[in-house]
């Protein structure tokens, strides 16, 4: 029973309980506050994709630096799938599939790129391991929203 309902402290001081499907994936995603943090996370990434995609002889050149696998294909193809992610996510279609492809992005994409344990030069060394924790923060936010529209999708 617990589970179906969620204690609530009221302003007044008294407690009452409040159905779960007031606080599930759907009242979330309806949420003005949301909506603008899905716009953000998700154009932001969307124009990093692009990006990504309109200087693609130079990543790909730095993804061969980094012993990335086929980065003549996969250096596309992530990014492609960034684009996708961000953009769903920042429209919220798709949710589940947009915010997995978002985090599939930043899993394979950080330890390859952004391998501070392989730095010799201090300078070097800090700014791949700043990147690292940046893209390590940006997983995350990912996983929250995928599990944020699995959660609206489960409930349509």
């Amino acid at each position: 029973m617990r589970s179906l309902l969620q204690r609530e402290k009221r302003p007044d001081g008294t407690s009452g309980t409040r159905r779960q499907s007031e606080t599930d994936g759907s009242s979330i995603a309806e949420s003005g506050l949301f909506r603008i943090a899905r716009v953000l996370f998700g154009a932001v990434l969307a124009f990093m994709a692009t990006d990504n995609l309109q200087n693609l002889e130079g990543r790909v050149q730095y993804a061969e630096m980094k012993n990335a696998p086929a980065p003549s294909f996969s250096v596309p193809a992530i990014s492609g799938g960034l684009l996708f992610g961000g953009i769903g996510v920042a429209l919220w279609r798709v949710p589940a599939a947009s915010a997995a492809a978002i985090a599939g992005f930043f899993a394979s994409v950080t330890p390859v790129m952004h391998d501070f344990w392989n730095v010799d030069d201090p300078e070097e060394k800090q700014q791949q391991l700043t990147d690292f924790l940046k893209n390590t923060a940006l997983l995350g936010a990912a996983l929250a929203f995928l599990k944020l529209g699995r959660a609206q999708e489960s409930d349509a």
